[in-house]
């Protein structure tokens, strides 16, 4: 099999449904499957991960961090500043959409969980 490079957008706020679950349930699965992940990109509401309402969700990104050295977890820049969020949790950094941009040239697949 081969192995695909992946991106994932996260456009949907931790409260409103299931949408961070699914995406870390499919994260876990292109993992296990010998996939690579690159990027996590939580744009517009998705940034509001990085607040404190939602740790249990929070905590699971972290852990998919941990987990994957060579994936970056990136707050939008202007969705943390939208949201108050100037230093980015454990796991996290805040970029703009350029570096949505750059994994989408350098990735096989551009995910987005919305």
């Amino acid at each position: 099999m081969t192995q695909l490079t992946y991106t994932i957008l996260v456009r949907s706020g931790p409260d409103a449904g299931t949408c961070h679950q699914r995406s870390i349930d499919f994260i876990k699965a292109l993992l296990d499957h010998g996939h690579r992940l690159q990027r996590v990109f939580f744009y517009s509401d998705g940034a509001r991960v990085a607040l404190p309402w939602e740790p249990d969700v929070l905590t699971a990104w972290q852990s998919i961090a941990a987990s994957n050295k060579n994936g970056e977890l990136i707050l939008c820049s202007a969705s943390a500043e939208r949201y108050g969020v100037e230093v980015p949790p454990d796991g996290f950094v805040i970029a703009g959409l350029g570096s949505l941009m750059e994994a989408g040239l350098d990735s096989d697949r551009v995910m987005t969980f919305a």
